[in-house]
């Protein structure tokens, strides 16, 4: 896979990276995704970043939700990123696992108010009583 990975702020260089995926469905019945960098072998003048073994472990939980553990590990030369955002990079809110996790926690969300089947179609104006609830535990 060939990635760009963006912050919305031109203060903010893009990282790209070059890594092949593996997934795997393990004995207990939990997933691992697991990325492998191939970066050395693109040439490129100079790595701004380098992706380490990264990915995550899904788990069936008993309560029907899904434990997502997941892990990011990359060198950066971060020189370029403006004073204003080196704390917003540095505390993984910008590319790290947390961005992830909070990017798949949306997507699930969506998922589920498409497919809910309890909202009305009949009733378009006015307050609809959509109930909110957790899709994903974290």
């Amino acid at each position: 896979m060939s990635v760009e990975f963006q912050v919305p702020s031109p203060l903010v260089p893009t990282r790209e990276s070059y890594f092949v995926r593996y997934c795997k469905k393990n004995s207990d019945g939990s997933w691992a995704v697991v990325d492998v960098s191939l970066d050395n072998l693109r040439p490129s003048s100079v790595l701004k970043c380098r992706r380490r073994p990264s990915g995550c472990l899904i788990q069936e939980m008993p309560n029907g939700y899904s434990k997502v553990t997941w892990v990011e590990h990359v060198e950066v030369d971060d020189r370029s990123v403006h004073n204003i955002y080196k704390l917003l990079v540095n505390s993984g809110l910008a590319f790290g696992a947390r961005r992830w996790v909070g990017t798949l926690d949306r997507q699930c969300e969506r998922l589920a108010s498409v497919m809910a089947s309890n909202i009305p179609t009949s009733d378009i104006g006015g307050d609809l009583p959509i109930p909110c609830k957790v899709v994903m535990h974290l």
